[in-house]
């Protein structure tokens, strides 16, 4: 969307829902999703509590909110250059390295938002589901390169590259070890290694 060729009013609003979504992303990481109150965010956001119902029915469609903007930020990756990368590994490296790093400044919100991904995992409406549906498709790509093994079904490893993404983010609410870009990356070269084609 051209934001240059919106009304003065749609600009508004996209201004209002992306400074009442920032207010509730600090929030809940400093406080707890648990702990904010809708009062919490208007107040930080700078906005009424009818003007927040303008645009969300409750907190949970807030956090929802909250994943699907960080979702549209890593599609928004897959644009024309990002098509020019020849290597499915790499494009899915890339994807992954940008969930974590979007991830990491709000670990606890992070935490909470996949173990409701997980929990509602039949969603096709699920911000995560459109990932799983891009890691698919450059899996078939991989696969149609001879990047990948054409043994192993795509579910297989588009579930073992989602599963490094989960594993690190269960290991910062384990033992709140901090988490890195490098590490998801390590986990995908083991991942590839053990998915080239022999």
């Amino acid at each position: 969307m051209n934001i240059e060729n919106i009304s003065r009013r749609e600009r508004k609003k996209i201004k209002t829902k992306s400074n009442i979504l920032t207010a509730a992303r600090h929030l809940f990481e400093e406080k707890g999703y648990e702990n904010v109150l809708i009062e919490d965010i208007t107040e930080r956001s700078d906005v009424s509590k009818g003007t927040f119902f303008n645009y969300f029915t409750n907190k949970e469609g807030l956090m929802l909110a909250v994943a699907e903007d960080e979702v549209f930020d890593i599609l928004e990756l897959a644009d024309e250059n990002f098509y020019k990368i020849e290597s499915s590994k790499k494009k899915i490296k890339m994807i992954m390295e940008r969930l974590l790093k979007d991830s990491i400044p709000y670990m606890q919100l992070t935490g909470r938002m996949v173990f409701s991904t997980i929990i509602n995992s039949g969603d096709s409406n699920s911000p995560f589901h459109k990932i799983y549906e891009l890691l698919d498709s450059l899996v078939d790509e991989g696969k149609e390169n001879l990047e990948f093994t054409k043994d192993v079904t795509n579910k297989v490893i588009v579930n073992s590259i989602i599963g490094a993404y989960y594993s690190l983010i269960f290991r910062w609410f384990d033992s709140k070890e901090k988490v890195t870009i490098d590490d998801v990356s390590s986990i995908l070269d083991i991942i590839y290694k053990g998915l080239s084609v022999q």
